[in-house]
């Protein structure tokens, strides 16, 4: 997500800089305001650079490093280190690296008296406001060790249903690629060469014939300026998905796929409950769980309906009320959310939605999976057998004239 550099006075009358992340400016603003802060200022850092590195911020910290550490701080914690002790004992076994000089900054500054959750949250384009409140929590019930192993726990789970989705989705595409690789090469290649060869003989073609080779000239002819286009199409794209009303036209629009826009939102309401559990659990209230599990949402238009439902949330309606405003939410998780708001178990409520929409998308890309693959066959299939009739239907009038 794009990075912004925002200065804010707090009710304290404090007046801190930071570097967040944010969909949008606007909501970055709205969020901010929301905690009380007056903006004095937010700035966008990143641009075209960091879009050519994928979209990747200058504190970006490999998933992987991240696990490790608080694998390795939990492990210390509970083997009796003092918090201090155990960020050395990290800090001294790494190699040189921006998370290592982040940590170095973050031990100094508990040393200095700062709270253990308050220097990691200097630091809020690198460690999440999920991850925060958790050390937050840890610190309040006393059991900071706890805190991460839940939050270790969820990043897991959140990377193993992702890695699902993504693996599901990986044969597809290659198969697509392959399809489309090899139209190309049947019509820049293999079409211009059957062509030369029935003008050399002055066979008179046949209309299907005929209209396969216009296209395969078209595609030779134009090429370069096709490949260029787009490029150019895959740049814009890209550039109006950092616009605060392109990216939100664009998450809308995805939600409106038929049948895969269902699974989409399916997927991020599994996000969304398990983030809300976790929350929930580490002793936050409704209002703070509903709001950071609305800021580790990755679509806008969800985003900005969430943020008006914790706005009537705070007005003094019920959960289940102000998620059933925002429109977005089936109706199956309302009438789970509002029984767990009258029974008072909305934690073990959550949980149960994260499990019933993982396993729902589970089920769903199984389904789409298994009948994508052999529609994609049948229609190569079928462009490859049009494509060889068409070159081949002159040989056999040559041969029936002949005959």
């Amino acid at each position: 997500m794009p990075m912004y550099k925002c200065k804010v006075a707090t009710p304290g009358g404090r007046v801190l800089e930071k570097t967040l992340t944010g969909v949008t400016k606007a909501f970055l603003r709205s969020h901010l305001e929301a905690e009380g802060n007056f903006i004095l200022e937010i700035r966008r850092v990143d641009g075209l650079w960091s879009l050519l590195r994928g979209g990747r911020g200058a504190g970006h910290v490999k998933m992987k490093d991240f696990l490790s550490f608080n694998q390795e701080l939990a492990m210390l914690l509970k083997a009796g280190l003092p918090i201090i002790s155990a960020l050395d004992a990290i800090i001294e076994k790494r190699e040189s690296s921006k998370f290592t000089a982040i940590l170095k900054e973050i031990r100094n500054d508990v040393s200095g008296g700062e709270s253990f959750s308050g220097a990691f949250d200097r630091f809020s384009h690198v460690f999440s406001k999920l991850y925060v409140a958790s050390l937050q929590a840890g610190e309040k019930s006393g059991n900071i060790i706890s805190a991460l192993s839940r939050h270790v726990d969820y990043i897991k789970k959140m990377a193993a249903v992702k890695r699902r989705v993504v693996s599901a989705s990986v044969y597809p595409a290659i198969l697509s690629l392959a399809s489309v690789a090899a139209l190309l090469f049947l019509l820049t290649y293999v079409v211009p060469s059957f062509m030369k060869t029935y003008l050399e003989a002055g066979t008179s073609l046949p209309a299907i014939t005929l209209f396969l080779v216009k296209i395969g000239q078209f595609l030779s002819a134009h090429f370069q300026t096709l490949v260029l286009f787009a490029s150019l199409g895959f740049v814009l794209y890209s550039f109006a998905g950092r616009t605060e009303t392109g990216r939100l036209l664009m998450d809308r629009t995805i939600l409106r796929f038929p049948f895969l826009g269902k699974i989409y939102l399916h997927f991020i309401l599994s996000r969304f409950a398990r983030t809300m559990a976790m929350v929930l659990s580490a002793g936050s209230s409704l209002m703070e769980s509903l709001r950071i599990s609305t800021t580790t949402l990755d679509n806008q238009f969800l985003r900005l309906r969430l943020t008006e439902a914790r706005r009537a949330l705070d007005a003094g309606g019920s959960l289940s009320e102000s998620l059933s405003k925002s429109g977005v939410l089936p109706g199956l998780a309302i009438r789970m959310i509002d029984a767990g708001e009258q029974s008072g178990a909305l934690e073990p409520v959550f949980l149960d939605m994260a499990e019933f929409y993982e396993t729902d998308v589970d089920t769903k890309l199984s389904i789409l999976m298994s009948s994508m693959e052999p529609a994609l066959m049948i229609t190569m299939g079928l462009l490859i057998g049009f494509i060889v009739l068409a070159m081949y239907l002159p040989i056999f009038q040559m041969a029936s004239m002949v005959g």
